[in-house]
């Protein structure tokens, strides 16, 4: 049996991430007459994290793993940090048994306590179906097992509370040249997790690897009850420079700078003689001048869809991956998207809790800290 805990402290921190929270949902709410997201519900998606390593890429699928990735004191850190929701990331090579389209029974209740667990210390969970498999997802068996997979699902977690529970479809469809497959397939799925799972929201995101480009070629489904998902890892040469899973041509990439100009390039154009496509890439991001403007000029093109269709949005991922920024630009980049997150008001989780991306979770003699310079630039403290 489980000790009661003691009430918690409202900290000026949290006091005033309350405040930003009921801003998020007030911005969302405010003009719109086509959705019925519960404004409460809205102020949770902000500020959030990605868990990134519980549920994807498990070091163990075990028991174990499943039981204690996270203690009940690191989810009560989440919070003192900051956190309101965390996005919950599950592949579905962990929990899809595609042959049955069903959650993997070995899994199913793991996943379960996990939601109950994050919703005692009281963060929201977005919980995410974290496909990584781009060649399944256009299978139309894989997706027909997926429908299914979602109909047990769904069914299984309508029994989580609504205002803590969101169930977003999958993450960064491509259909890349097919978009017009991903609308189709996003409507059956709405429709099969909303006969399960009436009261839930639901997340969704266009085409095109989640991003920007793909919301703005959707159309807003009809279900009101529903959240647009997109992620921002721009300019793509600086945030994922010498990502190893990344495209050839960002892969050779080294210490890109941020903000950029063809000046702020040109030392590190000699280096990538023997590579003329990453070359051409990096001169291109020099001409394009990224700063903090551009940055908030791309945010707009999706709040400007939003508010257009009176639909609420959600920024699900953004980062840096830090192996080959420099830390100084690295850093101001996050000041500067900190900044648009800010003035815009919405909601987001950063990528991740517990990968290097954001704010790259460590321990330090037993206790989570995170990374300073990523907390402050969100508003967050950097440990507890």
């Amino acid at each position: 049996m489980k000790m009661p805990r003691p009430p918690r402290v409202l900290t000026r921190r949290a006091f005033l991430g309350s405040l930003l929270a009921g801003a998020v949902a007030g911005r969302l709410c405010a003009g719109s007459a086509r959705h019925a997201v519960p404004p409460d519900r809205l102020a949770r998606l902000a500020p959030g994290a990605n868990i990134c390593r519980w549920f994807r890429f498990p070091s163990r699928n075990t028991a174990g793993h499943f039981a204690g990735y996270l203690t009940d004191d690191e989810m009560e850190c989440m919070r003192r940090v900051g956190l309101q929701h965390v996005r919950l990331c599950v592949a579905p090579a962990v929990i899809l048994d595609i042959r049955e389209g069903r959650p993997r029974p070995e899994i199913l209740p793991h996943l379960e306590e996990a939601l109950r667990r994050l919703h005692q210390v009281g963060l929201a969970v977005v919980l995410d179906i974290h496909n990584e498999d781009r060649q399944a997802e256009q299978d139309p068996d894989w997706q027909s097992a997926f429908e299914r997979f979602w109909n047990a699902l769904a069914g299984r977690l309508s029994q989580f509370d609504p205002d803590l529970t969101f169930l977003e479809i999958i993450n960064e469809p491509v259909f890349d040249g097919r978009e017009d497959e991903w609308f189709q397939w996003n409507l059956r799925l709405i429709e099969t997790i909303r006969g399960r799972a009436p009261r839930h929201t639901i997340i969704t995101s266009g085409p095109n690897w989640g991003g920007i480009r793909g919301l703005l070629r959707m159309q807003p489904v009809p279900d009101a009850n529903v959240v647009y998902s997109f992620h921002f890892y721009e300019p793509f040469p600086f945030t994922h420079q010498g990502a190893t899973w990344s495209s050839e041509d960002v892969k050779p990439l080294r210490h890109v700078p941020y903000p950029s100009s063809p000046e702020a390039v040109e030392p590190l154009l000699e280096t990538l003689a023997g590579h003329p496509p990453s070359r051409a890439l990096l001169e291109r991001y020099g001409r394009e001048r990224w700063n903090r403007d551009r940055l908030a000029a791309r945010f707009r093109q999706a709040v400007e869809w939003g508010e257009r269709h009176g639909v609420p949005l959600y920024c699900g991922e953004f980062g840096v991956y830090p192996r080959h920024a420099q830390p100084g630009h690295r850093a101001q980049w996050f000041r500067d998207f900190g900044t648009i997150l800010r003035s815009h008001q919405v909601g987001w989780a950063v990528w991740g809790w517990d990968e290097g991306f954001g704010l790259a979770r460590r321990y330090v003699e037993g206790r989570p800290v995170v990374d300073p310079v990523v907390a402050e630039a969100l508003g967050l403290a950097a440990g507890c």
